[in-house]
């Protein structure tokens, strides 16, 4: 008797056990790859100066990638370098522009952040009677998914901080030709601009291919008195399928 009960409740451990459903394997695996990227941008502020810059930059980004989510993780350390010219600046007259960025950058699924510094000879960013800039911070925020809608928050973001960054805040959605083509819009606010344009608009597109990432944005003047900029960049490396 104590045999047979004892066979029947293994029996019984066996049967359970092969009825619960196989349980995925937790886990993730890490890949490292370098991005070189190529950026450009040109503006003007009336009646204090026009300017135009191009740069490179090169990032270590760790992605981790994992079995039970679909969804990646970055974690990306990098430094641009750019120069440029200013042309008829009022506090400091025409000069060579330069600037480093060091910076910092994580992403995930539902949020992604960055933190730099731009360090060099930035040109005249404060209104008449500051000296030119020297040392001013770069940020990056976003709440909500790459692959659809989401907000950012960007300040002398990638190679803005060369010339009269701006301080954007605004949305875009990433979701079109199969996540390939990204579109944004939002405000802007430059850093110097003549009393009473102090608040402009952009708008911005990105697009992914095989081979490469395009991206373009574009501060359009709202007045004869107002500022603008147009940018550009180009990444190569790791690009994911």
């Amino acid at each position: 008797m104590c045999y047979a009960t004892a066979g029947l409740l293994l029996l019984s451990i066996v049967a359970s056990a092969q009825s619960e459903p196989a349980r995925p394997a937790t886990g993730h695996s890490s890949q490292n790859v370098l991005l070189i990227c190529a950026y450009g941008l040109a503006g003007r502020v009336p009646d204090y100066y026009r300017y135009a810059g191009a740069g490179v930059g090169l990032a270590r980004r760790n992605r981790w990638r994992y079995t039970d989510a679909d969804y990646d993780s970055d974690f990306t350390l990098g430094l641009r370098l750019g120069t440029g010219r200013q042309f008829e600046g009022r506090v400091s007259g025409s000069q060579t522009l330069w600037g480093l960025n060091p910076y910092v950058a994580v992403d995930g699924r539902f949020f992604g952040a960055a933190l730099g510094v731009w360090a060099g000879q930035l040109g005249d960013f404060r209104a008449e009677g500051q000296r030119p800039g020297r040392l001013i911070p770069q940020l990056r925020a976003r709440a909500g998914q790459l692959t659809g809608w989401h907000g950012l928050l960007r300040y002398a973001d990638e190679f803005g901080g060369l010339g009269n960054p701006n301080l954007y805040l605004g949305g875009a959605y990433g979701g079109f030709f199969q996540s390939r083509l990204r579109l944004g819009a939002g405000l802007a606010v430059p850093t110097l601009a003549q009393p009473g344009q102090e608040v402009g608009v952009y708008g911005e597109a990105g697009i992914r291919t095989s081979f490469a990432e395009f991206g373009a944005y574009a501060q359009p003047p709202l007045g004869a008195r107002a500022s603008s900029q147009v940018g550009f960049r180009v990444r190569l490396g790791g690009l994911a399928e």
